[in-house]
């Protein structure tokens, strides 16, 4: 190898390695979405969107394709609202301590609080105190109010987008 093959090579490593660790963090994060019941509640958002458009607008030939769209695409855009929220893990944590909340939703114990925390039993209790009694455990704790503003923000843009979206389709 020459010497600009080598730096060549040396450059591309270098950007692939650094692609590489974004992309792993971004995916970690969409990760910690799913586990942590966030994309859950968009599914169910969603879904809720469609009964109320619904009785709105009741299926005719008229709207059918509009009505076709909508349902085949619920995951694009519940997708689209996960996209639009890693950012704003992305910017108030760290790596390691989104796969530290990954690790926590991965245990039993996040899992029944993800799924029911009112049926937890005391040693998922245990397990879920100690979580939050964590350095990143605190950190989510103090960073709630910024992340519900910022969510709240990404949240209503998308809900008026996907509203609209609908209204379009199906009037």
């Amino acid at each position: 190898m020459n010497v600009l093959q080598k730096i060549s090579a040396l450059f591309l490593f270098i950007t692939i390695t650094c692609c590489a660790q974004k992309t792993t963090f971004s995916e970690d994060v969409v990760s910690y979405i799913a586990n942590n019941g966030t994309e859950k509640q968009y599914n169910y958002a969603y879904d809720e969107l469609l009964k109320m458009l619904e009785n709105q607008f009741p299926e005719t030939e008229a709207n059918a394709e509009g009505w076709k769209y909508m349902n085949a695409n619920k995951e694009k855009h519940v997708s689209e609202m996960i996209t639009l929220l890693a950012p704003v893990y992305e910017k108030n944590f760290t790596h390691e301590e989104i796969k530290s909340m990954n690790a926590f939703y991965l245990t039993d114990a996040g899992k029944q609080l993800v799924a029911d925390g009112s049926k937890l039993s005391e040693a998922q209790k245990q397990e879920v105190n100690e979580f939050y009694a964590s350095a990143t455990g605190k950190k989510i704790m103090e960073k709630q109010p910024i992340l519900a503003a910022e969510i709240g923000k990404v949240s209503e843009g998308w809900s008026r987008d996907l509203y609209e979206t609908a209204l379009s389709m199906l009037k």
